[in-house]
């Protein structure tokens, strides 16, 4: 058996939504490993964000009993390097996703490898 690495990128630039957004997920057949990510907040008021690693059936929840992985603010016009999920593994029964408390207004970049 083999295992073949691959680098992946969101190469374009997603802004989150206020709804739940799936940014990394994986084929039956392989594994993600989490690299760099950044988000900058191009508004001039201080965004909240929250991002998720959790299987894939389930959506993700903020407030009591929530299953949120990362819940921060943003600072206006600022950017923000994620170091918490670095390394972390993203299986075929997962999903890294995230939102914003408003829409349009954080960028964020997800790189890393990918393990087939």
């Amino acid at each position: 058996m083999t295992t073949t690495l691959n680098n992946f990128t969101v190469l374009t630039v997603t802004q989150l939504t206020t709804s739940e957004l799936t940014l990394v997920s994986s084929a039956t057949s392989e594994k993600k490993f989490l690299g760099a990510i950044e988000v900058f907040n191009t508004s001039s008021s201080n965004v909240e964000i929250t991002l998720w690693l959790i299987p894939t059936a389930d959506t993700g929840t903020t407030g009591s009993g929530s299953n949120e992985s990362y819940v921060r603010t943003i600072p206006a016009r600022s950017s923000k390097v994620i170091s918490e999920f670095q390394g972390q593994i993203v299986d075929f029964v997962q999903k890294f996703s995230g939102k914003a408390s408003v829409t349009g207004v954080i960028n964020i970049t997800v790189s890393g490898s990918t393990d087939t």
